[in-house]
């Protein structure tokens, strides 16, 4: 039986006590799992570069292994440890993130070539809630970025009947961080894709192909095809 430990963050400044951050990237640390809020939904996060962490949020989800999870990282400096980044990625994670944008880069080799990779590339969001920011933060590595829900299915509210409804597969302790009313968007993130000779939208939501092409514009970089 899986125990749910509920954790709240200040809501003045939407961060957990330090303590609390530090136990939840311990359990992470561990190999466990954790579920984080952001603007556009809670994540299942486990520790991006463990592989049996990353298979364990597989299970979780029912996802196919062959599908592979985006990276969610604290700032632009982490992220920068983990991927590539252009002078168009800078550009956009500085414009729109913490927020609801994900790019897609090449990879270092800081990350397994499994399961959060895709031919080299890597999906890249830093997340617009400061307590997710500070467990990542604390652990000192990316997590997952996938949303809690079962691969293909809507994602639901976090509570009892929902955490209960998932095969945890066999964590005693998963630490849940609440926080509701920051989910602004009911829309993944806008994803962009930067690893070619153009900048291409792949899914849109929160921020516009338009802001994305103004945002390029006015910094004089090739902007996606409108469309």
């Amino acid at each position: 039986m899986t125990t749910f430990e509920l954790l709240s963050p200040d809501p003045r400044t939407r961060l957990l006590g330090p303590a609390q951050a530090e136990a939840v990237a311990a359990a992470l640390r561990g190999g466990g799992l954790a579920v984080l809020p952001t603007e556009t939904g809670y994540l299942l996060a486990a520790a991006a570069t463990s592989i049996d962490a990353v298979r364990r949020a597989f299970a979780v989800k029912q996802r196919d292994l062959a599908h592979p999870m985006h990276i969610t990282c604290a700032s632009v400096p982490m992220a920068a440890d983990y991927a590539v980044l252009t002078a168009e990625a800078r550009l956009l994670l500085a414009t729109f993130t913490p927020g609801p944008l994900s790019v897609v880069v090449w990879q270092t080799d800081r990350l397994p070539d499994a399961y959060v990779t895709l031919n080299g590339t890597v999906g890249i969001r830093i997340p617009d809630h400061p307590a997710t920011r500070q467990v990542i933060a604390a652990l000192g590595q990316p997590v997952t970025a996938t949303s809690l829900n079962r691969s293909g299915a809507e994602s639901r509210p976090v509570e009892a009947a929902v955490l209960g409804s998932f095969d945890w597969q066999g964590l005693a302790v998963v630490p849940v961080v609440l926080d509701n009313d920051a989910i602004a968007y009911r829309d993944p993130s806008t994803l962009v894709r930067l690893t070619g000779p153009d900048v291409e939208v792949l899914r849109t939501g929160p921020v516009s192909t338009e802001a994305v092409r103004a945002a390029l514009t006015r910094a004089a970089v090739p902007a996606p095809p409108a469309g």
